[in-house]
């Protein structure tokens, strides 16, 4: 009978170990990632900012790089990533709000202006910015946050974002996925990480920052290593970063 209830209690605390570890798999995705961008700004309404870029080595966040950013013109708001946060006090990020989504994310595809055989140096996926490819962010849209050639499939959508423009903007970047895959009509749409206009001029709900200091970004990425986005005020990061074992800034 001690034998039985021996191996039944052996049993019980390696199965309650399997499942502990799925649920902590499930609460902090980071647990799989490899590679890490984590965007600060000082306080919920501050446009500018800094990405700091990490990579895993021996289970540790080491820093690889850091540059100047600037979010949405009217900083930032919760969004819809991977994780779920109620934050006393904070803005929700909206359609058309002027504010980038704050959250942890995983990233979709890359995309720029050059061919593909321009850009076979990436380590991830590529869709090339043609003149008919867009963002839509019509809220009625079965399309509403995708991108999409607008010659393909039917046409439901009144309102979306040109993906090649006359200025640089586009010319590279990284779809980050808020409010995706589940999306929800009105929650926001087309958010990227793109070349911005200058150190001051925040973008329409984006992260943005110098050409050279992107290209730096999408020559480090590698879509094996799970990159994922931490986007945060200062003050919030800190009150997280020890629930996600995150790297100290």
């Amino acid at each position: 009978m001690k034998l039985f209830f021996l191996r039944f209690s052996l049993f019980y605390m390696v199965l309650t170990g399997l499942i502990n570890f799925k649920l902590e798999a499930q609460v902090n995705p980071l647990i799989s990632s490899e590679q890490l961008m984590v965007v600060i700004t000082s306080n919920w309404d501050n446009l500018q900012g800094t990405i700091y870029v990490f990579d895993k080595i021996d289970n540790k966040w080491v820093l690889n790089f850091s540059n100047p950013i600037v979010v949405g013109g009217k900083g930032l708001g919760m969004g819809d990533g991977l994780v779920p946060f109620k934050i006393d006090g904070a803005p929700n990020k909206k359609e058309g709000d002027m504010k980038s989504p704050a959250g942890i994310f995983s990233f979709g595809t890359a995309f720029g202006y050059a061919d593909y055989k321009e850009a076979s140096w990436l380590k991830y996926p590529y869709k090339k910015a043609s003149d008919t490819l867009i963002c839509v962010d019509d809220m009625k849209s079965v399309y509403y946050n995708t991108l999409i050639n607008k010659n393909e499939g039917k046409i439901d959508y009144n309102s979306f974002e040109n993906m090649r423009l006359s200025k640089n903007y586009y010319k590279w970047g990284l779809f980050i996925n808020h409010n995706s895959p589940n999306v929800v009509p009105g929650n926001g749409s087309c958010i990227f990480m793109h070349i911005w206009e200058n150190d001051h001029s925040g973008t329409a709900g984006c992260t943005a920052m110098t050409e050279a200091n992107l290209l730096k970004i999408l020559n480090w990425i590698r879509a094996e290593k799970h990159p994922l986005l931490v986007q945060f005020p200062k003050n919030e990061y800190d009150k997280i970063k020890d629930r996600f074992e995150l790297p100290k800034l």
